[in-house]
């Protein structure tokens, strides 16, 4: 198992930045959700057909994986005019994934609005799931459905999909949302198993099915090691990636501490 972090615990930071951290820590990959303070990536130069290789350049120029494009892609709405929406930013999210080489791209459920049908939902959602999957397929870029909102449990996931068989969708396991809504690290592996295509790590200290603070990884109450040890077990090979939010919790801890501790924390359970 190798080790990333998503830029979204560094916002404001540019690619050169970005890559500086990346490789003073150690890290093998990095995930990208939000560049120099902005999440829609398709609007900046970096991320253009003109530039997208000369970036893709810079990450393997110094040893890095890109291994996921971070979406908000969800496909919750009822609305026609905004699943087409969020079917244009599936297309090019993927773009971006194929052109920085990166597998993934990762897309939510979505909370289920109360005044929702909710098999209507579940119904748009997974039509919405269906067509991301048949995209990336075609840029050999797989879709991960996070374990995150109303889906945030493996038997929620189970409940969304039901029979249908999604060719190209795996799962990103966030490890606090489904422990925190009462599902052990054992249920959700057990269930996701060999579809879990990245992880995503953060630690807390009080949590519950409201709500929860952060901590730096290894000094709140989630049994990380528990978790890396199921993965190892499982067989997986992909990445271990901190999602220290920063940017929607302003008042944590910067970077610069945040990014140095979790690699330090993480190669003693990787005993490394």
């Amino acid at each position: 198992m190798r080790l990333s972090f998503s830029t979204l615990g560094c916002p404001e930071y540019d690619l050169d930045q970005v890559i500086q951290i990346a490789r003073q820590c150690g890290y093998d990959g990095v995930e990208i959700r939000m560049i120099r303070g902005e999440s829609a990536l398709h609007t900046l130069d970096e991320f253009s057909p003109r530039e997208i290789g000369h970036t893709r350049e810079k990450f393997n120029k110094h040893g890095l994986e890109v291994v996921c494009i971070s979406t908000g892609v969800r496909f919750t709405s009822l609305d026609p005019e905004e699943f087409r929406k969020q079917q244009d930013l599936t297309k090019l999210n993927v773009d971006i994934a194929a052109g920085l080489g990166a597998r993934f791209i990762r897309v939510f459920g979505g909370p289920i609005p109360e005044d929702q049908d909710r098999e209507e939902t579940f119904k748009r959602i997974r039509e919405g799931l269906a067509y991301a999957a048949q995209v990336g397929e075609s840029r050999g870029v797989r879709v991960l459905l996070e374990t995150h909102d109303s889906f945030s449990t493996s038997r929620q996931i189970c409940e969304l999909l039901g029979d249908a068989n999604i060719e190209n969708l795996g799962f990103l396991w966030d490890l606090l949302h489904p422990y925190r809504h009462g599902e052990t690290f054992a249920e959700t592996v057990k269930t996701l198993g060999s579809r879990i295509g990245h992880v995503h790590v953060k630690d807390s200290a009080n949590f519950s099915e409201d709500g929860f603070d952060l901590t730096l990884v290894g000094e709140g109450a989630l049994p990380i090691g528990e978790a890396v040890e199921l993965l190892r077990r499982l067989g997986y090979q992909g990445y271990l990636s901190l999602e220290w939010e920063k940017a929607w919790h302003p008042e944590i801890e910067d970077a610069e501490v945040a990014f140095p501790h979790y690699v330090k924390v993480m190669e003693q359970y990787l005993d490394r």
